[in-house]
C-alpha cells in the first residue's frame, strides 16, 4: 500500500469546465427505451442530466478551458507553474503525452515537467498523491492537475448499464507548497486482477480495431455493445467499491490520527447516488457527511471530486473543514487523500462554447 504524509501542499483553487450540450436522461433513452423503463434504470443511480462534447472537442480542450480561467483566477504567473499533470483516458493522441501539448498551449514555461497518465474513476487521487509527492520533495511548486474524459463516445446507447451515467467534462486544480503545516494524507491501492471489470476492450495495442471488433451484439438483459464501447460489469464494481472504500476511509482516518467522526465531508467519486448511500452505512457515517451531485452532472469520471469540491466551495468550504476524499473505479484502482479543504481562492464551473 502507497502511502504519504505531508504539510508542504495545499489545493489554492479548482475550476471545472463542462461542454455546452447537456441532455436529460430521457432524451439520451430516446429511441432506445421507453420513459418507465428510463425511470426505473435512473432513480436509484440518482441522475438527472449527461453531458455530451461537441464533435472535435477532446477532454484536453475542456482542460485548457479549465487551466485558463483557473489560472487567471488565482493570479498565478505562468512562469512559475514548474508542473503539469494531465489525466485522461481519452487523450489527444497515441503520442505524443497530450500534457506536453497543454503546456505549449498555456503559454507555460519550458522548465515545466509534464506527465501524463491513464486514470479514470480514481483520477483525483492519484493525480494528488504524484503531486503532492513532486511539492513535498521539492521538485516542484506550483502544479496544475489537469483531469478530463470525454467517455461518451465510447458509450453504447442501447446500454442501460452505462449510457443513463457517463458525462464528459474537465477540470483543473491547483496545487502549491504551503507552509501553513496543513497535514495531508495519502493512501493508493492496486488490484489489476479486477481490470476486466472496467474495460473498452478494442483500440489498443492488445485487440486493434478491425472490421469484426465494431459489431454490436447482445447480452442476455438485452444491452447491445460492441469490443469498442465502453464496458462495466456493475456488479463487480458495485462489490469492489462497497468493500474497499470503507475500509479506506478506516485507514486513512488512522493514518490522520482522527477519528473518522470527525471529518465534516466525505467526498466520493461520483459512481452512482445509491452506492454512495451503501457506503455511507457500511460506513457507520451520517449520510449527510457525503454530498452528492451526480444528478447535475452525471458521472464524469476523474473529474467528479473537483466538480463537487467547485460546488460545495461557495458555501460548505468557506472556512476549512476537515475532509476525506475517495476515488474508485478502473483499474481496478482507489485511494484517498485526508486533509483540511476550504477558504479556496478561486473555485467554478464555466461552459465552454
Amino acid at each position: 500500500m502507497a502511502k504519504l504524509q505531508t504539510k508542504n501542499v495545499k489545493i489554492s483553487g479548482v475550476c471545472g469546465a463542462l461542454p455546452r450540450t447537456v441532455k436529460t436522461v430521457y432524451e439520451v433513452g430516446e429511441g432506445f427505451f421507453d420513459e418507465p423503463e428510463i425511470r426505473k434504470i435512473t432513480l436509484p443511480i440518482g441522475v438527472g442530466n449527461l453531458y455530451f462534447a461537441e464533435e472535435g472537442q477532446t477532454a484536453s480542450d475542456l482542460c485548457y478551458v479549465a487551466a485558463e480561467r483557473l489560472i487567471d483566477g488565482l493570479g498565478w504567473q505562468r512562469e512559475e507553474i514548474d508542473g503539469l499533470i494531465f489525466v485522461s483516458q481519452t487523450p489527444d493522441y497515441i503520442a505524443p503525452a497530450t500534457s506536453c501539448l497543454l503546456q505549449d498551449r498555456l503559454g507555460l514555461s519550458t522548465g515545466c515537467f509534464a506527465f501524463d497518465m491513464n486514470f479514470g474513476c480514481s483520477a483525483f487521487v492519484s493525480a494528488y498523491f504524484l503531486a503532492a509527492n513532486l511539492i513535498d520533495t521539492g521538485a516542484c511548486s506550483k502544479v496544475l492537475l489537469l483531469i478530463g474524459d470525454t467517455l461518451r463516445r465510447y458509450v453504447s446507447p442501447e446500454d442501460k448499464g452505462l449510457t443513463f451515467i457517463i458525462s464528459d467534462a474537465g477540470t483543473a486544480t491547483a496545487l502549491e507548497r504551503s507552509t501553513e503545516g496543513v497535514l495531508s494524507s495519502v493512501i493508493m491501492s492496486t488490484d489489476g486482477s479486477g481490470s476486466d471489470a472496467l474495460i473498452v476492450p478494442a483500440g489498443g495495442a492488445r485487440m486493434p480495431m478491425d472490421s469484426d471488433t465494431g459489431i454490436v451484439s447482445y447480452d442476455d438483459d438485452g444491452n447491445g455493445r460492441s469490443s469498442e464501447d465502453f464496458y462495466m460489469d456493475g456488479m463487480a464494481v458495485f462489490t469492489f467499491a462497497v468493500k474497499r472504500v470503507p475500509a479506506l476511509i478506516d485507514e486513512l482516518a488512522e493514518l490522520h490520527g482522527m477519528d473518522k467522526a470527525d471529518f465534516e465531508y466525505f467526498l466520493l467519486h461520483q459512481a452512482n447516488a445509491y452506492m454512495l448511500k451503501f457506503i455511507a452505512k457500511r460506513s457507520r457515517l451520517p449520510l449527510e457527511k457525503f454530498p452528492v451531485n451526480i444528478g447535475r452532472y452525471g458521472n464524469t469520471n476523474g473529474s467528479t471530486i473537483p466538480l463537487l469540491i467547485c460546488d460545495l466551495a461557495s458555501k460548505e468550504l468557506s472556512m476549512p473543514k476537515d475532509v476525506i476524499m475517495s476515488g474508485f473505479g478502473v483499474g481496478l484502482s482507489w485511494g484517498g487523500v485526508a486533509t483540511s479543504l476550504g477558504g479556496l481562492a478561486y473555485a467554478g464551473i464555466v461552459a465552454v462554447e
